[in-house]
């Protein structure tokens, strides 16, 4: 029995010891996969061929931020800008690549559904704004972009083809600055493979502002309801991503 003894009480020690260890594994798995960011759509091969039309899909990946320090950042940036944390919903937080451009776009959905608040970052700086979209006349959607002052920098309108109509881009010294500041730090390393318009059409990105720049880009679209938005994401982050294709516009940027 004493022999029996001695056997038993090592392997006791050493089940006690195992599950522990066991234990500390999972939760570091666990632990690692809520902070990474996951996949909600991608297709690689809208960087194969960038259409030159503003309106046609260009967000070529999206993802869900997970628990990390990114998405800490850009929540950080909004409480910065005088947004109320309780007002976000921070878990639905989305990330957009664009084929076109280098600029990031963020949307984090708010308690009020006709609200999404929407982060642009490029070369480590952020533009906060407010993307409105809510019913207008006759069946219509009203979208408008919004800097945290409550100025206007970009609104339209959809019908429910998604055509748009009612186009307009506004002075916003916001804009300016954000713009004029990503221009100063990038013109001279932008990618000569990135491209807003195509090869052999007009580039806007070279236009002296981003409102210079996006009165380019909407030139295509001067007569209402004749052009028409490719409607692959919700419409709000869909028509929030048309202003990043100017975002570091000016004389020199590479198109």
């Amino acid at each position: 029995m004493k022999r029996k003894c001695l056997f038993l009480l090592p392997l006791a020690g050493m089940i006690l010891f195992f599950f522990p260890g066991c234990d500390k594994d999972e939760y570091s798995q666990n632990t690692k996969s809520e902070s990474a960011n996951s996949l909600v759509y991608e297709d690689n091969s809208l960087l194969e061929e960038i259409s030159p039309y503003f309106y046609d899909n260009h967000i070529y990946r999206i993802e869900l931020l997970g628990d990390n320090q990114e998405r800490e950042r850009i929540v950080s940036e909004a409480l910065l800008n005088g947004v109320e944390k309780n007002f976000l919903m921070i878990e639905e937080a989305q990330k957009y690549f664009f084929n076109h451009t280098g600029v990031i776009m963020y949307s984090i959905p708010t308690l009020d559904p006709e609200q999404t608040l929407i982060l642009y970052k490029s070369s480590g700086l952020y533009q906060v704004s407010m993307a409105h979209y809510r019913p207008a006349e006759a069946g219509l959607m009203f979208f408008e972009l919004k800097t945290m002052d409550d100025r206007n920098y970009f609104s339209l309108k959809l019908d429910d083809q998604m055509r748009m109509g009612e186009l307009r881009v506004f002075e916003n010294e916001k804009i300016k600055s954000f713009n004029r500041a990503v221009y100063s730090l990038t013109y001279l390393e932008e990618s000569q493979e990135v491209a807003l318009k195509g090869a052999e059409a007009e580039c806007c990105r070279k236009e002296s502002s981003w409102s210079a720049c996006m009165n380019c880009t909407l030139d295509d679209c001067g007569d209402s309801w004749v052009c028409k938005a490719v409607a692959l994401i919700a419409p709000a982050e869909l028509v929030a991503g048309f202003a990043a294709s100017c975002i570091g516009s000016g004389p020199d940027s590479r198109c």
